[in-house]
């Protein structure tokens, strides 16, 4: 299964912006990733969603792991086995592919609400830190790292570690 905040790095991957009326002298940047993987309230986003979620994956790991057991137990014995074993055995096999496929979109599905869910409780604390950190250096914009349409930054632009502390510090 993919990275839990991978859905949720790109709900919240929108290039933040703090407008000015002149033009901006001073440009940040900020890893929104980093951000949410080692910000408090991202650790804890990431503890709730692995709580709620663990036991799921594990599931499906070993139920993905039978059926490949089968598949290959088929493969290996097929050669002894009557044409009517085959078959039912590789209904079995197909049904079970099936069953998996029906149960896991429907984890996906609620694993993408709770990620979402997560994200709105960082969105703000995390926008909030943005500006904060900027405000306090003197930053005119702040743009998302690792986005397209930024060829170069200066790492002294980099904002993730005073954001993430930023935001530990509120959530405290």
């Amino acid at each position: 299964m993919n990275h839990p905040f991978a859905i949720l790095g790109l709900l919240i991957a929108i290039p933040l912006a703090i407008s000015t009326p002149t033009l901006a002298s001073e440009i940040g940047y900020v890893d929104m990733q980093r951000v949410l993987e080692e910000s408090q309230l991202g650790k804890t986003a990431q503890a709730n969603l692995q709580e709620r979620f663990g036991d799921e994956q594990q599931t499906f790991a070993e139920e993905e792991a039978a059926i490949r057991q089968l598949q290959q137990k088929l493969e290996r014995d097929k050669p002894l086995m009557s044409t009517a074993q085959v078959e039912k055995t590789e209904e079995e096999i197909i049904g079970r592919i099936k069953q998996f496929e029906q149960d896991f979109a429907k984890i996906q599905q609620q694993l993408a609400q709770a990620q979402q869910q997560e994200g709105q409780k960082i969105l703000k604390p995390a926008r909030d830190a943005v500006i904060s950190v900027a405000k306090k250096r003197k930053i005119d914009a702040v743009f998302e790292a690792n986005q397209a349409g930024i060829v170069y930054l200066d790492e002294d632009g980099d904002l993730t570690d005073a954001v993430i502390k930023a935001m530990d510090a509120g959530a405290n």
